[in-house]
């Protein structure tokens, strides 16, 4: 119980319980949302009608740089570029071109609206061009590449006229901004170009310099050179031999003559025939010295013509020996030359090697100062042509087209945001009831916001009797015994039956409410009745001295009763009225009875409620509203069981809180509490979590029943 009492409400209530209790509101949730969608509807009517027109444009961007490879931008970059076109489109230059292409300086209208953007620094058209961007809307369709501007204005032709204007006006100023970027780059590459070509023209007088400077007229042939080697080495092969051999002839002795043969290197016709001669008269004069001797006179012309032939020997063989001489110094000369030209020509073919690797190197640089010139000189021809069909980085892919519906007032926009707003109007009010009231609805209410035991609900005869024959609530019991009605107060008689016989001797059961008109006494007669009806031997006891409602009910003619017997005036058998259809037994009040509630403090009276313990199982007693009287409290310590009546959603928590207290103040306690006059059709609607909630589902077995 304890926790139930410390446990808010919201804790124990889960969507389903959240959404039962907004369904008990709802009547004036629709009211509030039906009365703002008239509302809206109704605004969308006076408001005047304004059309929007609106032209796509595509960003399709293009390099300011001729011939230059398209960059890919990143989705992050290309988003900034499409959001800065965005941008420019709702520039004050923009919208000026469109204040002068179209002559809107002579529009009345927006005329009157540039008052609020004069400045001393404005011209006239720029005002004109500032009131007509507040009506210029200009933003990004989605993640694509495309981008719109639309326009708002009372004349539809007007709208799409201004939007298709914007359109023209941000790619004219588009291209003026492209152009001027093909100037700065043309600009900067002619700057380019002429320091290029002074590079060339140094290079090229470079390259022209060390060619006079190395006699190197014509290019450098070393194949050439190669060939000039080769062929003089053999020259210079030959002439060693021809010089070896020279001075092998120069160097040959007398000897060689004197002996030489045929294969002498100095045979000559004229000594080998010489040598001939001599060979046979040399033979001739060793015949003759042998044959005849020394004297013999033959010998001796033989041996003078030998001699003969000796000299002539000598004298050629001197003769030769100068040629051979003369031969060997013309060869050994002809090898020094060849030798000097070989040098030379080896020297030549160095320096034209080191040469042609230094020309080679200032071709190279002069060659690549071309190259570069000639690129960028192509690039710049491609640039001054580019320039002629240079065009926008955006196109236009959609014109405006005229709008033939109103974009403003937007009747489903309004209609929603009235209906959105009405159910903010509704919820508000409906939480306001919720907070304000806190009328008792369910079972939960009652444990989390009382702390209390529950018993039941208590439901209207209306909402619980398919077609009920009276409109008398004490009445509908007799007439519908087996209705879902009076099965309720068979359930609070028997949970009040049975709380009390707890007790030792426990037949007292109390009926009581915090304020009047809760349904008490309705409640105490019906329980009373269902307990008579049930065979039990069951007393009405009417304790409200002020009402007498039960008494002026049931026993409407009674002159004497409760307080004639406390008196001691009358008997009980003199004051008890029974009701013959149910057995019941009813103790009134009399019209003469006092309003004190000092009568239940007396002796008296605890020897009534004695008395009446020892003749019935059960007495019922009807008791005043707590807060209105003392007479409940007064009364409470001789009840076994009390029940506390709450009325379904009108008596407030804080009234229930303070009986409750007040009971508790004299040392007594409630058993439990019941909810009385439910409407059980709308309870099973709203009520989730109370057993009231279920009686769409027990509502067959009560008709067949």
């Amino acid at each position: 119980m304890a926790e139930a009492t410390n446990m808010r409400a919201e804790e124990r209530q889960d969507l389903a319980g959240l959404f039962s209790r907004l369904k008990r509101h709802l009547p004036i949730i629709l009211a509030c949302v039906v009365g703002m969608v008239v509302a809206a509807w109704a605004i969308s009517k006076v408001l005047p009608r304004r059309y929007t027109a609106a032209a796509q444009l595509e960003y399709t961007p293009q390099s300011a740089v001729a011939g230059a490879p398209q960059t890919q931008l990143s989705d992050l970059a290309r988003d900034a570029k499409i959001d800065a076109e965005v941008q420019t489109m709702k520039s004050l230059p923009v919208a000026t071109r469109v204040v002068e292409q179209l002559k809107l300086d002579r529009d009345p209208e927006l005329r009157a609206a540039a008052k609020d953007f004069a400045t001393d620094a404005a011209t006239g058209k720029q005002a004109i061009a500032g009131a007509l961007l507040t009506n210029l809307n200009a933003a990004r369709v989605g993640t694509t590449s495309l981008f719109e501007v639309g326009y708002t204005d009372k004349n539809p032709l007007k709208a799409m006229q201004i939007a298709n204007a914007f359109a023209q006006a941000f790619m004219a100023e588009d291209l003026e901004t492209k152009a001027s970027e093909y100037k700065d780059v043309d600009a900067r590459l002619n700057g380019q170009l002429d320091e290029l070509r002074r590079k060339v023209e140094q290079a090229d007088a470079a390259v022209a310099a060390f060619r006079v400077r190395n006699n190197l007229l014509g290019l450098p042939d070393s194949v050439t050179a190669e060939q000039e080697i080769s062929s003089i080495r053999g020259a210079l092969a030959s002439a060693r031999a021809e010089e070896a051999a020279a001075r092998a002839r120069s160097g040959a002795s007398g000897s060689t003559i004197v002996g030489g043969g045929t294969n002498s290197p100095y045979s000559t016709a004229t000594m080998s025939s010489l040598r001939q001669q001599r060979a046979q008269v040399a033979a001739r004069v060793a015949a003759l010295q042998s044959r005849y001797g020394e004297r013999y006179p033959a010998l001796a012309d033989a041996r003078k013509e030998l001699d003969a032939i000796d000299a002539q020997l000598s004298r050629e063989m001197r003769d030769l020996s100068r040629s051979a001489g003369n031969a060997s110094q013309a060869a050994g000369s002809t090898t020094a030359s060849l030798e000097a030209s070989l040098a030379a020509a080896q020297a030549r073919l160095a320096g034209n090697v080191r040469a042609s690797v230094e020309l080679a190197d200032l071709q190279r640089t002069a060659q690549n100062a071309r190259d570069a010139y000639q690129q960028l000189l192509n690039t710049s021809t491609q640039q001054n042509a580019q320039q002629s069909i240079v065009r926008p980085d955006s196109r236009i892919a959609a014109p405006a087209s005229l709008p033939l519906t109103p974009s403003s007032p937007n009747v489903p926009v309004l209609l929603f945001m009235g209906a959105v707003l009405g159910l903010a109007i509704g919820l508000a009010i409906a939480y306001v009831r919720e907070r304000w009231v806190q009328g008792l609805d369910t079972v939960d209410d009652i444990e989390t916001m009382l702390g209390v035991d529950y018993f039941n609900s208590v439901p209207t005869p209306a909402s619980s009797i398919e077609k009920p024959r009276t409109s008398d609530p004490a009445e509908a019991t007799l007439l519908h015994p087996l209705s879902a009605y009076t099965e309720a107060y068979r359930n609070l008689a028997t949970s009040l039956s049975f709380t009390a016989a707890s007790v030792q001797g426990g037949k007292i059961l109390g009926i009581t409410s915090a304020l009047p008109k809760e349904g008490k006494t309705t409640t105490s007669t019906s329980v009373a009745r269902v307990l008579a009806t049930g065979g039990s031997r069951t007393l009405l006891l009417d304790t409200d001295l002020r009402r007498r409602s039960v008494s002026v009910a049931l026993a409407p003619q009674a002159r004497i009763g409760l307080g004639e017997v406390l008196a001691g005036t009358a008997t009980l058998d003199d004051v008890i009225v029974r009701e013959e259809q149910t057995g019941l037994e009813v103790l009134p009040l009399a019209p003469t009875a006092g309003t004190s509630s000092h009568i239940f403090e007396t002796p008296e009276f605890s020897a009534l409620l004695a008395e009446l313990r020892r003749r019935y199982e059960h007495v019922v007693v009807d008791t005043a509203p707590v807060l209105a009287v003392a007479d409940t409290r007064v009364l409470a310590h001789h009840f076994d069981a009390l029940a506390l009546l709450v009325r379904w959603r009108y008596t407030p928590a804080r009234a229930a809180r303070a009986a409750l207290h007040q009971i508790s103040s004299v040392g007594a306690g409630v058993t439990g509490v019941a909810l009385t006059m439910v409407n059980l059709k709308v309870q099973s609607q709203s009520g989730f979590g109370d057993p009231s909630g279920y009686a769409d589902y027990m509502k067959d077995y009560y008709a067949q029943s």
